[in-house]
């Protein structure tokens, strides 16, 4: 049986430390917020495969994460702009994403912002003085 799948959003950043004395570290150790993706579904076409899609409240992307469909234990992940292309470097395919007995549990997948996106992203979810350094799409397994 396929296991479900949980898809999470994560907004990696580091934060400028005030008051630091000349020589002191400038910034915090990195952190996240987090997103979460609907939760997943059964593939529609009758395959032993899931399917997640959905849209977070702070990026104007579309997700499609689709575990089975191009075959038992293959991941495909597409993220489409607004107009409905696919961003740049996806769709993205990984072939036995969570094998069994592999210490997988997740995958992780770069998800590219423009410097607008990012600043509007930190103005709207993060605070104060937490700049943004990645975004991430986090595939894990629910069993």
């Amino acid at each position: 049986m396929t296991p479900g799948l949980v898809g999470v959003i994560r907004y990696h950043f580091r934060e400028r430390l005030e008051g630091v004395k000349s020589g002191g570290k400038e910034y915090s150790a990195p952190a996240y917020e987090t997103e979460q993706l609907p939760p997943s579904i059964a593939a529609s076409n009758g395959e032993q495969g899931r399917v997640i899609k959905g849209k977070v409240a702070h990026l104007p992307y579309s997700f499609v994460i689709n575990l089975g469909a191009k075959g038992a234990g293959t991941l495909e992940v597409k993220i489409l702009t607004a107009e409905g292309k696919p961003l740049p470097g996806y769709p993205k395919t990984v072939a036995n994403a969570f094998a069994h007995g592999a210490e997988a549990t997740s995958q992780d997948f770069e998800v590219p912002v423009t410097p607008k996106l990012a600043a509007n992203i930190e103005k709207n979810l993060l605070e104060k003085n937490q700049h943004l350094t990645q975004v991430q799409l986090v595939v894990q397994t629910s069993q």
